[in-house]
C-alpha cells in the first residue's frame, strides 16, 4: 500500500528560488502526513503559461531541479515535478521524477499538446516513463494527455497500477476533471491523480478541482479551487477486487486475439 499527495496550487513564475521553497514546505507537510509519493502541477517549477516563450529563457532551472532532488531526498518522498524545460532539441512541457533518495528516475514530455500556444512552443515528447514505488506501478501522463484514452489504456496495459498526472487546466474545461478522469481511471480499473494549478496567470483561470480517483471511477478525494493538499491511501488490492468479475485489460486482449 502507498500513500499518495496531489498538491493543488502554484508556484511564482520568474522566482525559482521562491518556488523552490514552496516545494521543500509542501514536501515537508507531506512527508508529516506519511505520504510516500508527492505530485505537483503542470508548470509548477516555471509558471505554465509564459506568452512568447523561446529557447534560453528558463536559466537556472536545472539547478533548481537538483535542489528538488535534495528536497525529495531530506523528506524521503518519490515526487513529480511539473516544469518546463530547455532541452537540446527544443523547449519541452515536462514531468521530472525523484526517487525517495534524490535520484532522478526520468523525464516525461507531454506528448499531447493543446492548443495553439503550446503547439507552437513546445517539441511534442514520444516516450514514456514509469516507475515503482511504494509496491505500486506508476505511469506518467500531463494535462490533456489523459484526455486521450488509447494512451491512459497503454499505461495500464503495461502494468501500471497508478497514472499521475501534472496539469494545467483552465475555465471553462472543469468538465475534463469532473468526468474524463474519474472515466480513466475507471475504464481501466486503475488508480489516477490529477493535480492541477490554482490561481490565474495571462488570460487563464485555472478550475482547480484536482483528484484522485480509484479503479471504478470512485473519487476518493477532491479539492475544490485553492491551494490544497490531497491525500489517499493507494491499495493494489482495490485494482484486484475492481477486476475480479471482468477485467477490460485482459478481456480486450482476447477480443484481439480473436480477430486476427
Amino acid at each position: 500500500m502507498m500513500k499518495l499527495a496531489v498538491w493543488q496550487g502554484a508556484g511564482v513564475p520568474d522566482d525559482l528560488d521562491i518556488t523552490v521553497a514552496e516545494v521543500a514546505r509542501v514536501a515537508e507537510m507531506a512527508a508529516g502526513q506519511g505520504a510516500d509519493l508527492l505530485v505537483f502541477p503542470e508548470g509548477f517549477l516555471t509558471g505554465y503559461h509564459i506568452p512568447g516563450l523561446t529557447a534560453g529563457d528558463l536559466p537556472g532551472v536545472e539547478d533548481a531541479l537538483a535542489e528538488i532532488g535534495r528536497i525529495a531526498a531530506r523528506t524521503r518522498l518519490t515526487l513529480v515535478m511539473g516544469t518546463h524545460l530547455d532541452a537540446p532539441e527544443g523547449l519541452r512541457n515536462a514531468a521530472v521524477v525523484f526517487s525517495a533518495d534524490g535520484a532522478e528516475l526520468g523525464r516525461y514530455h507531454k506528448r499531447a499538446l493543446f492548443g495553439g500556444w503550446e503547439q507552437a512552443t513546445f517539441r511534442p515528447g514520444a516516450g514514456t516513463l514509469r516507475f515503482d514505488c511504494g509496491g505500486l506501478r506508476v505511469g506518467v501522463a500531463i494535462c490533456y494527455d489523459v484526455e486521450f484514452p488509447e494512451l491512459i489504456r497503454a499505461e495500464a496495459q503495461a502494468g501500471c497500477d497508478l497514472v499521475v498526472v501534472p496539469t494545467a487546466l483552465m475555465a471553462p474545461h472543469d468538465r475534463i476533471a469532473r468526468q474524463v478522469v474519474p472515466v480513466r481511471a475507471m475504464e481501466n480499473q486503475i488508480f489516477v491523480a490529477y493535480a492541477n494549478r490554482s490561481g490565474h496567470e495571462p488570460g487563464l483561470d485555472f478550475v482547480g478541482l484536482s483528484c484522485i480517483c480509484g479503479p471504478e471511477g470512485e473519487i476518493l478525494t477532491r479539492a475544490g479551487e485553492g491551494a490544497e493538499l490531497l491525500l489517499a491511501k493507494i491499495d493494489r488490492a482495490t485494482i484486484t477486487r475492481a477486476r475480479a468479475e471482468a477485467c477490460y485489460v485482459d478481456d480486450l486482449r482476447s477480443v484481439e486475439e480473436a480477430g486476427r
